[in-house]
């Protein structure tokens, strides 16, 4: 199927078309860098590109641009009817065209129309909509999952539907109020900054504040969340470059799970403020008559008050702040109602933050009751494994090392080993039953995580279609605590049991230094909020590059973890290097055996790797890791293939017959080693760390 989707996308080009790679199974474009610097929304009209693109992207689907696009020699209009009964009506008034069977409904190819707007609705047709400017269809034959996408009249030329501007101009959005007699929406009576954005769009790094801006107007004026998307699609066209779909799509329906009060706002006294938004760690109160919002965010309930970082501003002005406040300090409270009314006399700063206290104290989570050890009954259940050696069932643990060690690359082989059941590591790894995992990415992008996914599963002999089971990628910026709801739903959606944060500094927020005992606190209690296994990945602190070494960042984050893997790499040679995984902590297991592995690489005419494969390694071996094996490692090493007498592991080692029978009584009360009738020693069955209980 690759090759067909590749040489049809050829064919599209061939015959004047613009179009875009899609990622397999979904409909967000995928992107590179080198080949499309302006984003994976780049429209391709030449050959080689595509070629470029489908050898990094074998599986990818294909989309036609449409509207009019440069480089282009044919444009196109396109009407979607997004179910059967739709297109049966307008069937007659269609004219003969280009037809694509869509898994729902079709696609009407026209000649390109400049009158005709994006996503433009038609009366009593709420399945139609048309797509112009900016945007792409997904064409055939691409396939997702059991829904393909086939021609059904490929042969006609591109035809005019002169009707359909009539249609356009005809149609006037529902305004059917959500509750009451509210009314819908006025394009005459909208404030300014409203029009402006909608018509204007708004530059990369704040689109998806102002449409969260956009949508809580939206909101507080019950206008329908459907009529909300059409109007909002405007915006997201708008934008330099365009707001990606499926994030205006989590927008919206993050902001209109709030149903705005019945009474809104009397006057200045700010009677009815609502939370537009509660995650961990993060409140956004708003006052929609006084166009007044505040914004709080690294909520501490502590023994000194109710800490918190707080703006104030309007849709489009700030008026003071962030600054940090005690809202229980009658005195801190005073000071800062005193600067806000220099900014503004007219609003009652002293009831505003009496009402945020109590949103915002109402709002926390109640830490419950004490439990009464006398009555507590344990369960009984052993802590299980979600990926032996390396996590624990509902356990956070952390991957740390220098940068460039691969600790990245690894944490994601083992989600892929999650994800199918099946271990890259046989009798080193085990990843149990198959699950959803889910990679929240703060470093990098998913283009490159995409080229990692594909070089691992090559390696084990591979593809995507042998996954049993989701492979969720997310990008964040900012903090863990404000995606608390959003990963939440992804883990109940694709049934996740394996969460990886890369990195854990950078997912803590930039508001914090590295250092500070209370982000560590916050977000490792976000993280154990989920209720599964978490990997986080991070750096090596700076003066602890050793075999001791310990994570970047507060202690907290090394005290708080269950479970903690130091990487180590030793170069072989320009495509191979070797690991060292040193446990450093284990709360339930103890210290597990040093584990050597050796990864092999391949890559294309761009560096990129496409294939990595991973095997064991004997780190006795090396010249610099085996430096940083501790004396019981090396021992177990020596004797992992052949049974020896602690004379001859001395020898082997050149260490002392007294240093290596220590090491041996300490690996044999771990039950790691046995002893022979003939005094010599050998690694236990048990020693296998697939084998190995906590």
């Amino acid at each position: 199927m690759s090759n067909e989707v590749k040489e049809m996308a050829i064919k599209y080009i061939e015959a004047g078309l613009a179009v875009i790679a899609i990622s397999p199974g979904d409909k967000i474009p995928v992107s590179d860098s080198v080949l499309q610097p302006n984003g994976s929304r780049s429209p391709v009209t030449d050959v080689e590109t595509v070629e470029k693109l489908w050898k990094l992207y074998p599986k990818a689907g294909v989309a036609i641009c449409t509207g009019k696009v440069e480089g282009a020699r044919l444009n196109v209009t396109v009407v979607d009817f997004d179910d059967e009964e739709s297109y049966e009506k307008l069937k007659d008034k269609i004219p003969q065209t280009k037809i694509v069977k869509t898994p729902r409904g079709y696609h009407a190819y026209l000649k390109y129309m400049p009158e005709i707007k994006q996503a433009t609705k038609f009366a009593g047709l709420d399945k139609v909509d048309t797509r112009q400017q900016g945007g792409y269809v997904i064409a055939p034959p691409t396939v997702r999952g059991d829904d393909k996408y086939e021609w059904i009249d490929q042969a006609s030329p591109l035809a005019e539907w002169a009707g359909l501007i009539e249609m356009q101009n005809s149609y006037k959005p529902a305004s059917e109020p959500r509750t009451g007699d509210t009314a819908g929406w006025d394009e005459v009576t909208q404030p300014s900054w409203v029009s402006e954005y909608l018509s204007g769009g708004a530059p990369d790094g704040q689109r998806n504040d102002v449409a969260a801006r956009l949508a809580g107007y939206l909101n507080s004026k019950r206008i329908p969340m459907d009529v909300a998307r059409q109007l909002l699609e405007t915006f997201r066209l708008a934008c330099d470059p365009p707001m990606d779909q499926r994030e205006l799509d989590q927008t919206i329906q993050s902001i209109y799970r709030y149903v705005p009060a019945e009474d809104v706002f009397v006057s200045t006294e700010l009677s009815a403020p609502v939370v537009d938004q509660s995650v961990a760690n993060r409140r956004t109160v708003r006052w929609a008559d006084e166009d007044l919002i505040s914004e709080l965010s690294r909520i501490s309930d502590n023994r000194n008050g109710l800490d918190c970082r707080i703006l104030f501003r309007t849709h489009t002005t700030a008026i003071y702040g962030p600054v940090r406040l005690n809202l229980l300090s009658s005195s801190s409270r005073e000071s800062l109602i005193r600067q806000l009314k220099t900014r503004n006399k007219e609003v009652n700063w002293s009831m505003a933050l009496d009402q945020i206290t109590n949103l915002v104290s109402t709002s926390l989570d109640d830490a419950g009751s004490g439990i009464d050890m006398r009555y507590y009954k344990p369960s009984g259940e052993k802590a299980g494994w979600a990926i032996r050696p390396f996590l624990q069932d509902k356990s956070a643990s952390l991957v740390f090392g220098t940068g460039g060690e691969g600790k990245s690359t690894l944490v994601i082989a083992m989600l892929l080993s999650k994800a199918s059941g099946r271990a890259f590591l046989p009798n080193m790894i085990d990843p149990g039953p198959p699950a959803g995992v889910l990679f929240c990415d703060w470093e990098d992008n998913e283009e490159n995580f995409w080229i990692t996914c594909n070089a691992l599963l090559a390696g084990m002999n591979m593809t995507f279609d042998d996954l049993l089971m989701p492979v969720v990628y997310r990008h964040f910026a900012g903090s863990l605590g404000d995606y608390t709801d959003t990963i939440s739903d992804e883990i109940a959606r694709h049934r996740i049991e394996v969460l990886a944060i890369d990195s854990l500094v950078a997912s803590s927020g930039s508001e914090h230094s590295p250092n500070d005992a209370e982000a560590a606190r916050v977000w490792h209690q976000v993280v154990s909020s989920f209720g599964i296994a978490s990997i986080g990945i991070t750096h090596i602190a700076k003066n602890s590059a050793n075999k001791d070494g310990t994570p970047y960042g507060s202690v907290y984050y090394f005290n708080l973890a269950r479970s903690i893997w130091q990487v180590s790499r030793e170069n072989e040679s320009e495509h191979s290097s070797v690991l060292a995984l040193a446990h450093r902590k284990g709360n339930n297991t103890g210290i597990m055996k040093t584990m050597g592995l050796r990864a092999e690489f391949e890559s294309d005419e761009f560096d990129r790797a496409t294939k990595i494969t991973y095997s064991e390694a004997d780190l006795n071996t090396t010249e610099v890791l085996a430096t940083k094996l501790s004396v019981t490692d090396r021992v177990l090493y020596t004797i992992k293939d052949i049974a020896m007498e602690p004379k001859e592991i001395a020898e082997e080692l050149d260490i002392p017959s007294n240093t290596v029978r220590q090491a041996l009584l300490r690996a044999k009360e771990r039950k790691l080693v046995i002893q022979l009738p003939n005094g010599q020693y050998k690694t236990s069955p048990t020693e296998d760390v697939t084998n190995q209980s906590p």
